[in-house]
């Protein structure tokens, strides 16, 4: 009778454990069938979307349409990237567009009616992106503006720019050796493709293998706790900005020797696109390998483009399904924090 009376003891005793363990356990699998559904929820939606455009236009899956589409989003990348990681430390770039935009003009301007070289317009234009970045920087980390507001004041001082250099007027004329970066090819891959590569290779080097790209994402996670640490918050802050009219400028450069001309709203179009494609970016990789996930989102985002062109759809459908998917990344993006949040707060309870 002892014998058994002491096991029902430790039975009691252990049971405690054993329902906190059960409790525990509860909003961690929740979490991660939730991490698993939004996940690869994305890549089912665009495998039906591309199924169905292949069936309706059997031309979506050529070699030549996916060299297009590859190429479109090399050239929106720069800009993709460059807003990926302001968003990483917390912030907003709403004139991004504009920096891209008023770097093409300038290098376009450059070539075009002042007779500069290639490699210095392109040079100066590139400056002029980082500087625009710098301002930009400094407004935010010094200070202390909202970025949303920082930026909005930069891009529309940049639209004013923009009309008071051209009077709104395109820039044509533009050299071959120019237009060679956007459409020609090397080795049978378009030049595009390349400089996305490389600097794409530089850019996920610095932010997940280096400590300054690093204390950029713990920035946009916990500002507080990086506060407390002693990492620099400002100056990493400003750096977030620099780099990010820096990356832009190819964008716009690449954009204009594409089209072989440069217009006053020829960057407006990265906004969005940034937008989109940062946050496909951060729901496909669970907010890591953001720049690998930034880019598998351009890449998303322009055949989705390209699939609706080719079925029709006119510019207001494109911009309509551009909004939704925003929309939707932004909605899979809080569920996934949330989710993640669940797990960390499950696994400190144990």
């Amino acid at each position: 009778m002892s014998r058994y009376n002491s096991n029902e003891n430790n039975l009691s005793e252990i049971s405690p454990a054993i329902k906190q363990g059960l409790a525990v356990q509860g909003p961690i699998k929740k979490g991660a069938t939730l991490i698993f559904i939004i996940k690869y929820i994305i890549f089912f939606v665009f495998g039906i979307f591309y199924v169905i455009v292949g069936l309706l236009r059997p031309g979506f899956f050529s070699l030549g349409n996916w060299s297009d589409i590859l190429t479109e989003a090399s050239i929106m990348s720069f800009a993709c990237f460059g807003e990926m990681i302001v968003i990483a430390a917390g912030g907003l770039d709403l004139s991004i567009g504009n920096i891209a935009g008023f770097a093409a003009m300038v290098t376009s301007v450059l070539l075009s009616n002042l007779g500069f070289g290639l490699w210095t317009s392109i040079l100066v234009g590139v400056g002029i992106g980082g500087l625009l970045g710098l301002g930009n920087g400094i407004m935010v980390s010094r200070l202390y503006m909202n970025s949303l507001v920082a930026t909005l004041g930069t891009m529309f001082v940049l639209v004013g720019c923009l009309y008071g250099l051209t009077g709104g007027a395109s820039i044509h004329m533009l050299p071959d050796s120019f237009m060679y970066l956007g459409s020609g090819s090397f080795l049978k891959i378009p030049v595009p493709i390349w400089v996305m590569t490389v600097v794409f290779v530089l850019v996920y080097l610095f932010m997940e293998r280096t400590a300054h790209g690093r204390y950029i994402s713990m920035i946009g996670g916990n500002i507080e706790a990086c506060r407390l640490s002693g990492i620099h918050i400002k100056n990493l802050t400003l750096l977030t900005f620099v780099l990010c009219g820096l990356l832009s400028t190819f964008s716009g450069i690449l954009l204009a020797a594409r089209q072989g001309l440069a217009n006053v709203d020829l960057g407006e179009r990265f906004v969005l696109e940034a937008f989109v494609s940062a946050m496909l970016g951060t729901v496909i990789f669970n907010g890591k390998n953001v720049i690998t996930g930034t880019l598998c989102g351009a890449v998303f985002l322009v055949s989705v483009i390209n699939g609706l062109t080719l079925l029709g759809a006119g510019p207001q459908w494109i911009y309509f399904a551009q909004g939704i998917l925003l929309l939707v990344a932004i909605l899979a993006n809080y569920l996934l924090k949330k989710s993640i949040f669940l797990i960390d707060i499950s696994n400190r309870n144990q």
